[in-house]
């Protein structure tokens, strides 16, 4: 008997649980478009505006960050929470890139950016992260992202209006990279600017979003290229349980589930520097071999695997306490 009221009671339960969380993805959906769509039109508005460029590309930065902030705070049954030193490692890289500007200023050295390099699991990554970053370190990011993306409505306006930079790939097939060399190099121009005139770079340096978020996938190397040629400092933005609130297959997030990030510095003194540690130490015969981009690619991501480990035992634990609660 008891088995059969299993039986009946179980597949009641999951139905409710997916009408739930169907529930929960409309009501997230509607304030997510409609605060989007009130961003882009403020931002097409204050286009008329005679303002510097980087400026309003700031404004742009902080409307959005509004918008998708107020679509969090609207939707608590998503929970994101960071864990307790990333304030205090934001304040610390903030510092150290001000002595940087500082010198640069004064003409002693070029300006050197600061890459923040983020594990992608699902496009609820950039929302995160946009919401969660410093709005004095949002405001001087720009990122990549695919081409395709521009021709949206809505998150075209948004992303033309922020300034980030697309990359025209050839194929939109899944794990194939390759990219329009003439137009990839117009746009590479502009991304050394960017970074020439003060401005940081975040990114996703596993390329595409991943299939298996519990082991992060080898680091392209282009943007290990571009670290290396302006000597970046590198931090690291790592969550964990973004895929469960907004699943990569979804065209809308919404989810009830937790999600732990935080950030870490990663070659606080540059990149060539950490390259240069690394050089120095007990490397393996394949490592000593290795290009530098390759072996900064490699450890790089060795970093982050472990930043991500801490995070999942973290909101293991978390989920632990809220069950016997």
């Amino acid at each position: 008997v008891f088995s059969s009221l299993q039986l009946l009671v179980l597949p009641s339960w999951t139905c409710m649980g997916a009408m739930l969380g169907s529930l929960c993805q409309a009501c997230y959906g509607i304030i997510l478009l409609s605060n989007m769509l009130l961003a882009a039109g403020a931002m097409k508005i204050c286009s008329l505006l005679p303002l510097e460029t980087k400026r309003y590309q700031g404004w742009c930065l902080a409307m959005i960050r509004a918008a998708w902030g107020l679509a969090a705070f609207c939707a608590p049954w998503m929970s994101c929470s960071s864990d307790p030193s990333t304030a205090d490692e934001w304040v610390a890289i903030e510092a150290k890139m001000a002595e940087v500007d500082a010198r640069a200023a004064a003409g002693k050295e070029p300006y050197r950016p600061l890459m923040i390099l983020g594990n992608h699991t699902s496009f609820f990554d950039t929302l995160l992260s946009v919401t969660a970053m410093p709005l004095s370190v949002l405001w001087r990011c720009r990122t990549y992202m695919d081409a395709g993306l521009f021709k949206m409505p809505i998150l075209s306006t948004i992303c033309l209006s922020i300034g980030h930079f697309p990359v025209y790939f050839m194929t939109s097939e899944e794990g194939k990279f390759t990219v329009d060399k003439e137009k990839n190099e117009i746009v590479d121009k502009r991304v050394n600017e960017h970074l020439h005139s003060g401005g940081w770079l975040c990114f996703f340096p596993e390329g595409q979003v991943n299939k298996e978020p519990d082991k992060l996938m080898a680091f392209r190397f282009g943007g290990m290229k571009k670290a290396l040629e302006f000597d970046a400092r590198l931090v690291a933005f790592v969550s964990v349980g973004n895929a469960k609130v907004w699943p990569k297959k979804a065209k809308i997030g919404g989810l009830p589930g937790r999600v732990r990030y935080s950030m870490k510095p990663l070659a606080p003194d540059g990149a060539k520097a950490f390259v240069q540690q690394l050089r120095k130490s007990d490397l393996s015969e394949e490592d000593k071999q290795m290009e530098d981009h390759v072996l900064l690619a490699k450890h790089l991501q060795i970093r982050m695997q472990t930043q991500y480990d801490s995070l999942k035992a973290e909101l293991a634990a978390m989920n632990g306490r809220s069950k016997k609660d």
